[in-house]
Parts: structure tokens; sequence; C-alpha cells
């Protein structure tokens, strides 16, 4: 498939929280919705014409992945649909900045799974075109605090992604250094993502990319838990006195009820990932460009996954410079 792209593009990913709005609106004020707490305010991602010298470069503010009104087959499958879109488009993607809250004490929970689906969707040939950005550095009262949680970051979290040519800054919260971030990443190769070769070169269904067996396995484990615990109470209700039986089927029946659940939540899942995305995504693009005339391959991309394009474009003088 053809790269040769009218634009290109960097995203801006993370868990919600991370910074990632204001980060788009330092290099253009007002064009993302900021938040003040951890609820998401992105739902739909934003597209933010950035001038840069003279190359066009759309930045891309995305929803988190860690958005608790879905579930992680239906987040995969929003994010394949994006990304797919804009790789049977050629639209250029020279970069991903993926933020990251300094102010976490741990990395644990939404963000451990964030940054495992992330590094799933990228493939260990794309990761020379990531930044690793640790952001809100300014509420930290002592920034060795900060220093010694990016370092663990980098040895337990990060390594084997920075082995693999990712870089790790850390961002002083200021228009300059993202503007530099951006000007370094679009001097980069496109790159082309692993669910990207997967949904449409390969043909594959999302149960088969890295991305989809991962949820899979991980339902599939959580399943098979509740089914030796099942087992467990089973076991204790037949040796049980008459005393105690009632408070042990009670648990017995909640726990009957959550694995019922499970197995109902594996089967929507398994609806969502046996679906073959990228022949879908090719159709679709092909019925959309035969049905209407657009001004450039930008504009059908937002037509097709319905995206906001901010109406005037910042302009920024390639000056700037941050090594990478």
């Amino acid at each position: 498939m053809a790269r040769n792209s009218d634009s290109s593009m960097v995203l801006v990913m993370g868990v919600t929280g991370s910074g990632k709005s204001h980060f788009v609106n330092l290099l253009r004020a007002g064009a993302a919705r900021e938040g003040s707490d951890l609820s998401s305010t992105t739902k739909n991602c934003q597209i933010v014409p950035v001038q840069v010298g003279s190359e066009l470069v759309h930045v891309v503010d995305t929803p988190g992945f860690d958005d608790t009104t879905k579930s992680d087959a239906e987040i995969l499958q929003n994010i394949t649909n994006f990304l797919g879109t804009q790789y049977a488009l050629g639209i250029g993607l020279k970069g991903i900045i993926f933020l990251h809250r300094i102010t976490d004490i741990r990395m644990q929970g939404s963000a451990l799974r964030s940054m495992t689906m992330f590094k799933d969707l990228c493939g260990d040939h794309a990761l020379k075109n990531v930044v690793l950005l640790t952001t809100f550095w300014d509420l930290l009262e002592d920034q060795s605090v900060g220093a010694r949680r990016q370092q663990q970051l980098r040895e337990d979290f990060w390594s084997d992604m920075i082995t693999k040519g990712s870089h790790v800054r850390r961002f002083n919260g200021t228009r300059g250094m993202a503007e530099a971030l951006i000007i370094r990443l679009i001097g980069k190769e496109p790159m082309v993502l692993r669910i990207q070769r997967d949904v449409i070169q390969q043909k594959k269904r999302l149960e088969n990319t890295a991305a989809g067996e991962r949820i899979m396995a991980v339902m599939e484990h959580d399943l098979r838990q509740k089914g030796e615990e099942l087992e467990e109470l089973r076991k204790q209700i037949l040796e049980t006195r008459d005393g105690q039986f009632m408070p042990k089927w009670r648990k017995f029946q909640e726990c009957l009820e959550e694995e019922t659940k499970q197995r109902e939540r594996i089967h929507s899942v398994r609806r969502i990932l046996d679906a073959e995305m990228g022949q879908d995504i090719i159709k679709k693009v092909k019925k959309r460009r035969r049905k209407f005339r657009f001004r450039d391959n930008i504009q059908l991309f937002a037509s097709l996954l319905d995206l906001t394009i901010s109406l005037t474009t910042n302009v920024v003088l390639p000056l700037l410079s941050i090594g990478l």
C-alpha cells in the first residue's frame, strides 16, 4: 500500500488524566477540552493541524486507554478502527507521544494495562518513533522523588522499549518543548504499527492480533480462577454442618452468578474480536471516496471516523530542537 501522504500525523496517547489535552492545547490554545479530574473528557479524537515550516502535521488528541465505560475489547476495536483507517488512507504516522503522570506512585492497574496494550499495538519495529513523556513534574514538592520514579520506569517497565529505540523525556509543561517534540518526530520516517500490518496487510481477525490474544488470555484466566473458587465452595458445602450451610450456600450462589457474568462477558468480547476489521475499513474508504469529494485525505479520514478538526492551523517555526 502506498505511503505517499498529503500530510503526516503524530498521536498523543496515554491514560485519562495524563495531560494529553493540555499538551495539544499548548500547540494550539483551546483546541481540546481539558478535564479537572480523572474522568475522561476526550471521548473522540481531536485533530489539530500544525504547520512546521513547509510541512503540515496533524497532532491528534486521543481518548484514554482506560475508559471505564468500555471493555478492553471495545477500546481495542476503536483504536484499531482509527489506526487501520489512517493506514489505509496512506496518511503517514510519524510518531506517538505516550504520556505518563510522574505523580503516580507506582505503575499498576489501568496504567499498566494501557502500557501493555500500547506495546502490543506498536510492535517492536515502531518503538523508535515513540516518546515516553512524563508529565506533572510541577506538582511534585521534591523533584528527586520524580527522578527516582522515572528511573524505576526506565528500569522496570520501559527498558525493552528504550532498547528498541524509544526515548524518555521529562516534560517541563511549556509550549516550546511541546513544539520541539513535534518537530523532531516529523523528521522521522513514517512508521507502520503491528496492529496495522495485522489487520490491513495480513487480514487478521482482532482475536488473532497480539492485543486481542492478550485480552482473551486474561479473561480466560479470570474464568478459570472463578471455576476453581466454585469447586472449592462446592466441597465446603458438602462437608459443612447445618448451622454453617446457609452462609456458605449464599457465597456459592454469589460466586456462581459472577462466573455466569464472566462467561457472558467473554461471549460478548469474542463477538467483538471475531471481526475482520481490515476488509471493512478498506471497503468503507473506497465507498466514501466514490460517493464524495474531499479536499485531502485528512478530511476523508475525519469524515469516516466522525472526528473533529480544528479550523485554524497553528504555525511553528522549525528552529526549536530537542534531542531524540
